[in-house]
């Protein structure tokens, strides 16, 4: 199937690719490229290359960033009301889809073989380098996870246990700081490993970030979902609410003739 989709991808995409690209100067933008490239293999030569340690540490934050969003997921999914259960697994739904069905094949089936751009380090990845899919997986991920996932799953729990101030969601700009720590840590790992040029990381995260911008505008992460009402907390409570005081205190009181025995 990828050897029918891809051609297909490219066919379709490749004169937008190319209208965008139209304009841009290569040789400015493949000198500051190089300018990067140098600086890091001078000033950190023992944590650049295709074995970097560093690089490979920083490269495996995509990774670890998905194995949590998919735990608080869960974690949010589970922890909800019945009736919020439903808009928790539509907004989980449509990040993991945008995650796996858009950007992925945008950036690796689409792009990348138009633009049919080498990586610096050609002996080691054999793969074409723009843009960079690590990063740009990095990006989306984690503002999914710091800026929709993590703050709903606290604000539920803090509706379940009211007056515990620490599982009030974190102020904004610490969510907006770990999400471009991670994205930023990423494009550093993959410049260091030599699989990307400077340029790749940049345009990677652009990706991920615009992808990711209207959801986070239609679920700004200081809304949480609805609370839950009292009868839905407590089933007993609801039941009790639907049974008129009259027929509740019939129901209590003894029979006279049971008292008298």
């Amino acid at each position: 199937m990828g050897g029918v989709t891809r051609p297909l991808l490219s066919s379709v995409f490749a004169p937008a690719m190319q209208a965008a690209s139209h304009g841009v100067d290569v040789a400015a933008v493949q000198a500051v490229d190089d300018s990067v490239r140098t600086f890091a293999a001078q000033h950190f030569a023992s944590a650049f290359g295709f074995e970097s340690l560093p690089g490979l540490v920083l490269s495996s934050l995509p990774g670890a960033v998905l194995v949590a969003s998919v735990g608080v997921s869960a974690a949010w999914i589970s922890s909800v009301t019945d009736q919020q259960r439903e808009q928790a697994v539509r907004c989980v739904t449509t990040l993991f889809s945008l995650h796996t069905l858009l950007l992925i094949p945008l950036v690796e089936f689409v792009i990348k073989p138009v633009v049919h751009r080498l990586r610096p380090d050609t002996l080691h990845h054999h793969s074409f380098s723009f843009p960079s899919g690590h990063t740009s997986s990095a990006t989306f991920i984690s503002g999914a996870l710091f800026l929709v996932l993590l703050p709903r799953l606290l604000a539920a729990l803090a509706a379940a246990r009211p007056g515990n101030v620490q599982l009030a969601p974190p102020p904004r700009p610490v969510l907006f700081a770990l999400w471009m720590a991670t994205s930023l840590g990423t494009a550093l790992g993959r410049i260091l490993s030599d699989a990307h040029w400077f340029s790749d990381t940049v345009i990677g995260a652009l990706l991920g970030a615009l992808l990711l911008l209207p959801l986070i505008v239609s679920l700004p992460p200081d809304e949480p979902l609805p609370a839950a009402s009292e009868e839905e907390a407590d089933p007993l409570l609801a039941v009790a609410s639907a049974v008129p005081p009259g027929e509740a205190l019939a129901a209590l009181a003894v029979p006279e003739e049971a008292a008298s025995q």
